[in-house]
């Protein structure tokens, strides 16, 4: 071990930072995504975080999975940076090719593509519509939906996770199948 290297140590638990990132850096990269749409600011959010998971290492208490612990660090940070941003994001689908546009969009939704090319393209084409459509919704619509979509949260964590009435989380997740549902209209046939 390095020396001066940060340790979170307990009474069971002894790990390295290099360990606990190497565990928990995709988890984080991957709700950042998903949250913010950009590739970009999902790492700068991803290294955000690791720098307070580093900072506040002495606060662990093992009161929870140390993974459960970042991702609450994560989930937190990532939610104060979507309210400050005051435009939502979009993709700009149109100006990007198909390579551009894949890697983009690695994530959670393509680990279990089918093995046939032509299905395989066909459902990455699918999703980009999806996701294209998740990003227009306004971010009070989109994040309820993301987390319970993509993370699986209850609608009893959610509202726990940002501070709303748990008949708030239930409209917001309505209000944003709906507006998908309009949204994706035109693909009906193809969806």
């Amino acid at each position: 071990m390095v020396e001066g290297a940060r340790v979170i140590t307990s009474d069971r638990l002894q790990m390295t930072f290099d360990e606990i990132y190497r565990e928990n850096a995709e988890m984080v990269l991957n709700l950042a995504f998903r949250m913010t749409g950009k590739q970009e600011v999902a790492r700068d959010l991803t290294q955000d975080v690791f720098i307070k998971v580093y900072e506040k290492s002495g606060l662990f208490r093992e009161q929870s999975k140390i993974s459960t612990w970042i991702y609450r660090i994560a989930m937190n940070h990532v939610l104060n940076f979507v309210k400050r941003e005051k435009r939502i994001a979009f993709f700009d689908f149109m100006d990007r090719d198909t390579k551009n546009v894949r890697e983009a969009t690695v994530t959670y939704w393509e680990q279990n593509l089918p093995t046939q090319p032509d299905k395989s393209l066909e459902d990455e084409e699918k999703e980009i519509i999806v996701r294209h459509a998740i990003e227009k919704l306004a971010p009070k619509y989109r994040i309820p939906f993301l987390l319970f979509r993509y993370e699986e949260m209850s609608y009893q964590q959610i509202a726990g996770q940002l501070g709303l009435s748990l008949s708030a989380v239930e409209t917001r997740i309505f209000r944003a199948k709906k507006k998908l549902s309009e949204i994706l209209k035109p693909w009906q046939d193809k969806l």
